[in-house]
């Protein structure tokens, strides 16, 4: 029974949001019309989009690229983002995603996919692991800030856009790893030396 509490503390989390991602992607379009970020419809009250636009792909190879890059974070940072933890990290981190969109990108009119989010854990798990393996915290945390710095000045990559049929948005990975590093810094800050 304690082996599969652990399981379930450490992988629990990747284990539902693999489930979850993968059930909006069966249930296809009708699913994606409900869930995606649409500001006119956000605007009209149906703020549940807010939440849930993150769960939604446009491609099977933007949802493949996103569960691969989930079980990356994951893989490298599960101690840091384990349990109540990365719960609390994917309510905040997609919340923070889509109203920051929502209030500072009026012409942004949708959006979907789980990259912010990704970036947020990344951050975050990079953040609060750096005194346990400070060595793959600062690659992780410069890895990251690199490739943010390019997307900004240069774009998105056009070759991946094209790979996943999709648009990338840049402005969800800079906001999702933004609030993946405050909550780290805010945890940090909470817990006792």
């Amino acid at each position: 029974m304690n082996r599969f509490k652990t399981f379930g503390r450490y992988w629990g989390l990747p284990l539902l949001l693999s489930a979850s991602l993968l059930l909006v992607w069966v249930l296809g379009e009708p699913a994606a019309e409900l869930l995606m970020y649409q500001r006119f419809d956000i605007q009209s009250g149906q703020i549940w989009r807010l939440a849930t636009a993150h769960w939604v792909h446009l491609s099977f190879q933007h949802l493949l690229l996103n569960l691969m890059s989930l079980a990356l974070a994951w893989w490298l940072f599960h101690q840091a983002l384990a349990g109540f933890t990365g719960y609390l990290l994917t309510g905040l981190i997609s919340l923070g995603v889509t109203l920051s969109l929502f209030v500072l990108h009026p012409d942004i009119g949708w959006y979907a996919g789980f990259s912010g989010v990704l970036h947020g854990f990344l951050v975050a798990g990079a953040l609060l692991s750096r005194r346990q393996n400070p060595m793959l915290s600062l690659a992780t945390l410069l890895i990251v800030a690199i490739k943010l710095v390019i997307e900004l000045v240069r774009g998105a990559e056009p070759g991946l856009a094209e790979f996943i049929n999709s648009p990338i948005l840049i402005h969800a990975h800079v906001y999702g790893a933004l609030f993946g590093g405050l909550y780290a810094i805010c945890m940090r800050g909470a817990s006792p030396r």
